[in-house]
């Protein structure tokens, strides 16, 4: 019996350590969109994050438009592999721009174009057929990552371009694709990545995922219903940040942190998020005047969570105090 109690305290010390309430390890990470083949100005950027912050962290997210309507995406990896290390582990979204190079994209993902390891060695679930390569998911401490490819037109057709077959959009193949990885999700913070803006500000107003208002507020719900700390997006090279769903109603972030490199009057900008044990921390900086910290949104732990915590305590205790009533018998 007092074996029995042992184990049973265990599981509950388990469930507290899963669920919050006790430190975990902090982690870092980095994101900048739309650099748009400006490469040099990108290498700017990313030499601001070694600077500015002290390195990228534990992994860096272009967030879309590497390139601009024509180009070579190597080109700015070339930049990541100057400033970061060659086999640094970095996540690039596919934007609107980036389906005329997206055989890169996949290769990357796929066999590292022959240089580097595989991305795919990177991540936990490849997207659904047709998308592969450029839809994904990864976990990294407590966080769970996931990345769209909203120019997927729904095909399984492996054989096609069905991976640019559209002009941004959550078709009904990618929601149920998400919702099933969502509704699988056991850790304590979750980041999905888009290249287009739910809620778009200063430009492509009506030409972002508002364009399908049915799918974008279907999607948006579904970020809601699964707790989702926050939509990282790029494609109007403007900061902003948004919560909620069109009336500001809801608990979901979208953060945009404006651009790595295209010149659009608009400071050039990145964000540095910190990942901790009770909250995300998004630190937005930009250029203007010299590199400094313009914006901090902080996002506390799904309320889900901390009432799961509440309720492992309890059980810690209850099972403790168990467990000393058989020491003593």
């Amino acid at each position: 019996m007092f074996l029995r109690a042992r184990v049973a305290l265990a599981g509950a010390m388990v469930a507290l350590w899963s669920f919050g309430g006790m430190a975990r390890a902090e982690f870092r990470f980095t994101v900048t969109s739309d650099p748009q083949s400006y490469n040099a100005a990108f290498s700017e950027v990313l030499t601001a994050v070694n600077d500015v912050v002290g390195g990228p962290g534990a992994f860096h997210v272009s967030a879309g438009d590497m390139i601009f309507f024509t180009g070579d995406i190597s080109l700015a990896r070339d930049v990541v592999d100057e400033r970061f290390g060659i086999d640094y582990p970095w996540y690039p979204l596919t934007g609107n721009h980036d389906v005329a190079d997206i055989g890169w994209l996949r290769d990357e993902y796929d066999n590292g174009n022959g240089v580097r390891t595989p991305l795919k060695t990177r991540t936990n679930q490849d997207g659904p057929a047709g998308t592969m390569q450029t839809t994904f998911t990864w976990d990294y401490a407590n966080a769970h990552f996931v990345f769209l490819n909203q120019f997927w037109d729904g095909s399984s057709d492996t054989g096609t371009d069905s991976d640019v077959g559209t002009d941004g959009d959550v078709v009904p193949e990618l929601y149920d694709w998400l919702a099933n990885d969502l509704a699988a999700n056991q850790q304590q913070f979750t980041f999905v990545f888009g290249h287009e803006p739910a809620f778009p500000y200063n430009r492509h107003v009506g030409d972002s995922l508002d364009q399908y208002p049915a799918h974008r507020d279907a999607f948006w719900q579904l970020l809601e219903d699964n707790d989702v700390t926050a939509y990282v997006c790029g494609h109007t090279h403007f900061y902003s940040t948004h919560q909620g769903n069109v009336d500001h109603i809801g608990k979901v972030w979208q953060i945009n942190p404006a651009t790595a490199g295209f010149p659009h009057g608009n400071p050039m900008m990145f964000l540095d998020v910190t990942v901790g044990s009770t909250d995300v921390t998004f630190d937005a900086y930009e250029d203007s005047g010299g590199w400094h910290l313009s914006d901090t949104t902080v996002v506390p732990e799904p309320s889900s969570l901390i009432l799961l915590s509440i309720g492992a305590i309890g059980l810690l205790v209850h099972v403790g105090s168990w467990g000393h009533s058989l020491i003593s018998d």
